[in-house]
């Protein structure tokens, strides 16, 4: 039979031999095939991943100035972890499993802040406005959370220790975190200049954490419009 490149100007490359092949470590999870929980929580374990991109989606949709505030400290929460893990060098409980330190685990860093974060956006306003539950989304964002971080021990990524100390400090950034976007930038109007510059205007920066009932107004809004629509 016919080569099928023999004809072409430019084969494919063959693949690489497989004793030199690795894998992408972010989204690399390894766990024991003869166990459904172990293989439940190596999908819960890339939730991060999945709320990364969750960020990035509802920032392009929204382009609330809450969301980039809200990323930009999950960002500042992984740089903190970075700095403590290389700080106190303890290693993981398998050193086959994962790269780098393991105190704190970063997942358990990462998924406390972004519940504590979000419990503290869910009740910062009146929670009878009849809105969005903010108990119901409390309760499955901790829980959330909660599965993810028993799952870094449960695949033996972590100890119950670093998970402990990564989601003690994720907590303590987020509140702390918050308290200073409140009285610092918020008090002092800082949330003005950055929504009254030039590239705010040209991307159309809102800021719905200034609007109370903000779901009752954008509804106002949506009607208002489809009546001068329809006249």
């Amino acid at each position: 039979m016919e080569d099928p490149y023999k004809k072409t100007k430019n084969p494919p490359l063959p693949p690489p031999p497989p004793h030199i092949l690795t894998s992408l470590s972010l989204t690399h999870v390894q766990f024991s095939g003869d166990d459904i929980y172990s293989k439940i929580f190596a999908h819960l374990t890339l939730s991060p991943l999945a709320i990364t991109c969750g960020y990035i989606a509802v920032l392009l949709t929204t382009r609330d100035l809450t969301v980039i505030l809200m990323l930009a400290g999950q960002f500042l929460n992984e740089c903190i972890n970075f700095v403590l893990k290389h700080r106190v060098k303890q290693a993981r409980p398998t050193e086959y499993l994962g790269n780098g330190y393991g105190m704190p685990s970063s997942h358990s860093q990462f998924m406390a802040y972004f519940a504590s974060y979000m419990v503290i956006l869910m009740y910062r306003s009146d929670v009878s406005s009849g809105e969005v539950s903010p108990h119901l989304v409390s309760v499955v964002v901790v829980i959330w959370s909660l599965f993810v971080i028993y799952s870094r021990v449960h695949l033996y990524y972590h100890t119950w220790q670093q998970v402990a100390a990564g989601s003690l400090c994720g907590c303590l950034f987020a509140v702390g975190y918050y308290f200073f976007v409140q009285k610092f930038l918020r008090s002092r109007g800082m949330q003005d200049w950055m929504l009254d510059n030039s590239f705010a205007r040209y991307v159309y920066l809102v800021d719905r954490e200034q609007i109370d009932h903000v779901y009752q107004w954008e509804w106002d809004q949506f009607q208002q419009w489809r009546k001068v629509k329809n006249d």
